[in-house]
């Protein structure tokens, strides 16, 4: 393992995990994540990437794609969000670009990976509160899934590996 990824793991372990347990926590117990916690997140994981990119001359360019998708796709999501609300709450568009920049840090596979986690598991829970309540159009909180997004990245990617052939 290389200096970089024990920086970016670092990064993972101290910046980005302590925010996502609180964030979690929150949105399960009140559906919705609080602006200044996400600011927080943002602000601090956006700092923490920027001062590895200038320390780390390796990971330069995978952490710009990272901030490029992370702006791309927090853009849309904000979209959804104003557009059509019942899809997408606006607390899960504003923290979507932090775990976006956190998953695709460690590369393409894990951003694959991460993502195809994340809408797995959003249905799955969708699926158990429809079953559960028996009624269509019932709220849960994404937030917990969303934020398990870089760790179902790591834990995906071999998977990801293994569909490519790049394993």
């Amino acid at each position: 393992m290389s200096a970089a990824d024990l920086a970016l793991y670092g990064v993972l372990l101290v910046v980005y995990l302590p925010h996502a347990v609180l964030l979690a926590w929150a949105d399960g117990r009140e559906h919705r994540l609080p602006n200044p916690l996400v600011a927080s997140l943002t602000l601090s994981l956006t700092v923490c990437l920027g001062l590895l990119a200038l320390l780390v001359p390796s990971v330069r360019q995978d952490l710009k794609v990272a901030a490029v998708l992370a702006l791309l796709v927090g853009a849309g999501a904000i979209l959804i969000a104003l557009v059509a609300p019942p899809l997408l709450g606006m607390g899960d568009a504003k923290t979507l670009p932090a775990v976006v920049a956190m998953t695709a840090a460690f590369g393409g596979q894990q951003l694959i990976a991460g993502m195809l986690g994340i809408m797995l598991l959003a249905g799955l829970a969708g699926t158990v509160v429809l079953v559960a309540t028996r009624r269509a159009g019932v709220r849960f909180a994404v937030g917990p899934v969303l934020l398990a997004g870089p760790f179902l990245g790591l834990l995906g990617a071999p998977l990801v590996d293994a569909a490519l052939g790049t394993a």
